[in-house]
């Protein structure tokens, strides 16, 4: 899809960029980015996907890279890949990239090694999961830093970072806050809170800045899902227990 910029608002941190045009590649596969004319500068964003809440733990977060490439040529073709989401009999989620200019991974199967990514201007790593039952998953990488981890015991709390990490798989532990949202809390059957995230329709900065999940419930906007089927919030948060993870996503400004 391609997304027009309206105003500098909109992009408060990094600023607008080029002549405001964003193309989004938000499905996991292959692409190829063909440089518009009259543009030589790029400037791209990556998350690599969340893993899978496998076994007796949360998933991993995937990374995120971030990167302006100068005097691209016109008219050339770039490849993106875009990682999915673990899933069951496929856990780790999968590497996102834009050409050989910059990549990230996505979380892995092992508890405790998050996705990275590598080659951007600003490189930063999912949250990692805890090997405990019913843990949840870890946030990804954005744009202000790492992502949260998930819980360290069962029914442990999420912690927070530039993304949330999921809460453990009992009801009444929180889900970590993110920059933009707070984690979720589920206290009882009907008292419910639910993880936030910041004005992310409107604003690049902010995709993968949510809160992670409480028990049972998922990540939102790159945050951990919660232990105990939390699915894991898009792009690249890691699921908890049993649950899948968010799939990858790169976004080009040109």
């Amino acid at each position: 899809m391609t997304i027009q910029t309206i105003a500098n608002q909109n992009l408060p941190f990094t600023g607008p960029f080029g002549v405001g045009q964003v193309k989004a590649y938000a499905t996991a596969g292959t692409y190829n980015f063909v440089v518009p004319d009259g543009i030589a500068n790029v400037r791209v964003r990556v998350w690599g996907g969340g893993a899978f809440g496998a076994a007796s733990w949360g998933g991993t977060g995937g990374g995120f890279a971030f990167e302006t490439i100068y005097g691209i040529t016109t008219g050339s073709t770039v490849v993106v890949t875009v990682g999915a989401g673990g899933i069951s009999g496929t856990p780790s989620g999968g590497t996102s990239s834009f050409g050989s200019f910059c990549s990230a991974t996505g979380g892995t199967a092992s508890s405790v090694t998050p996705g990275t990514g590598s080659g951007g201007d600003i490189n930063y790593s999912g949250g990692a999961a805890t090997n405990v039952s019913n843990a949840g998953g870890g946030g990804c990488g954005n744009l202000f830093g790492n992502g949260g981890a998930g819980s360290t015991v069962s029914a442990g709390n999420g912690f927070n970072g530039a993304s949330g990490g999921g809460g453990g798989g009992t009801a009444a532990y929180a889900g970590g806050d993110g920059f933009s949202g707070n984690g979720a809390l589920n206290i009882s059957a009907t008292l419910m809170y639910q993880p936030t995230s910041g004005n992310v329709p409107y604003s690049l900065d902010l995709i993968g800045t949510g809160g992670g999940g409480s028990y049972s419930m998922a990540g939102v906007n790159g945050g951990g899902g919660g232990g105990l089927n939390g699915r894991g919030g898009f792009p690249g948060g890691g699921g908890g227990l049993t649950a899948n993870g968010g799939g990858g996503l790169v976004i080009v400004e040109y």
